[in-house]
């Protein structure tokens, strides 16, 4: 199959690497507004790679079966909107879009088009969060009853101010929520289901001044399946803590934390497995290191195989989710 890549940022290097180390495609272009980070990605990925910086161009020249974007979040929707109507599968990177209305923009154009999209919220695969999936759903340690999930990372001005997106309601569509702890939130989505109600609040603390969006967040969440939920997320740590999430069973106690899953039943803690013990898992842990394990999933798809993906209809509940926080929050930051 053939790759190509729109926006050469941080986060590409991990779609470089885990498409290369996969092996499940050839990279042909990629695309950036900056000319270094074209020349920079063509030096890495090496061979017969062409660059574009305008990729409407680069999608109607190459042609390519499938095109990744790894934009910043005010261009999902269009970007991706565009490959699909020019016949291409797409990758997107987390969040699917700005909110679910632009996100279902996404999923009409992809039933439209009969494309597929696969949205990167990788860490539902890697070997902890899958195990943990098995647990919930076979009930072999009773029903799941309340989900505990802690995200506490540490973001100053500079993070924001170099970026030139960042920060922004207008370009990155909200802070903490949308793009440090949205993973996070969806987990707890993939693993409690369905939701039926929430209530939460935001607040902006650590960056007065430099951006507009809230760095803390905090929510109750109440599924359909009966499971009570609690969320709290802050960018004002000192430093970045390993995500915390605990799930409570009738006769015992999960815990995900520093890339390890364990089963806690009275005094006993065991540790079932750990993330740490798989290959290909590229990129840095704080975004879940599970990209190439999801990409594979979806490159499998291609091939006629009956492999489950995140398919972009089941990545808009997280942001209807980020929705309500927002709604319900007495405290308005826009």
């Amino acid at each position: 199959m053939r790759t190509a890549i729109i926006g050469l940022g941080a986060i590409s290097e991990t779609h470089i690497a885990a498409v290369k180390h996969g092996g499940f495609s050839t990279i042909i272009a990629v695309c950036d507004l900056k000319q270094e980070r074209v020349d920079a990605a063509i030096e890495k990925i090496g061979g017969d790679v062409r660059g574009y910086n305008d990729y409407k161009e680069m999608i109607d020249r190459e042609k390519p079966d499938v095109v990744h974007v790894c934009t910043p979040h005010y261009l999902h929707r269009d970007m991706a909107v565009y490959a699909l109507e020019a016949g291409c599968d797409v990758y997107l990177e987390k969040p699917a879009a700005m909110n679910a209305s632009q996100a279902n923009e996404i999923v009409a154009a992809s039933e439209k088009t009969g494309k597929k999209v696969c949205v990167s919220f990788q860490n539902r695969v890697i070997p902890t969060n899958a195990l943990a999936k098995e647990i919930v759903d076979d009930e072999r340690y009773g029903k799941l009853r309340g989900i505990r999930a802690e995200m506490t990372w540490s973001r100053g001005g500079a993070y924001y101010t170099e970026s030139g997106w960042r920060g922004t309601w207008e370009k990155e569509g909200g802070g903490v929520l949308m793009n440090q702890s949205i993973h996070t939130l969806d987990l707890m989505y993939y693993l409690g289901g369905k939701v039926k109600d929430m209530e939460g609040s935001v607040a902006l603390r650590r960056n007065k001044g430099v951006i507009e969006v809230e760095d803390t967040a905090e929510a109750t969440i109440w599924f359909e399946s009966g499971v009570e939920g609690i969320f709290y997320a802050t960018n004002c740590n000192f430093k970045d803590s390993s995500v915390q999430i605990e799930l409570f069973f009738d006769s015992a106690t999960l815990f995900l934390y520093r890339d390890a899953l364990y089963l806690v039943r009275g005094n006993d803690l065991e540790k079932l497995t750990d993330n740490r013990d798989y290959s290909g898992t590229e990129g840095k842990a704080c975004w879940g290191n599970g990209h190439t394990m999801m990409m594979k999933r979806f490159y499998d798809s291609f091939e006629g195989e009956d492999v489950w993906y995140c398919d972009i209809k089941d990545a808009v509940p997280v942001l209807e989710m980020i929705e309500k926080i927002y709604s319900t929050s007495k405290n308005k930051l826009r």
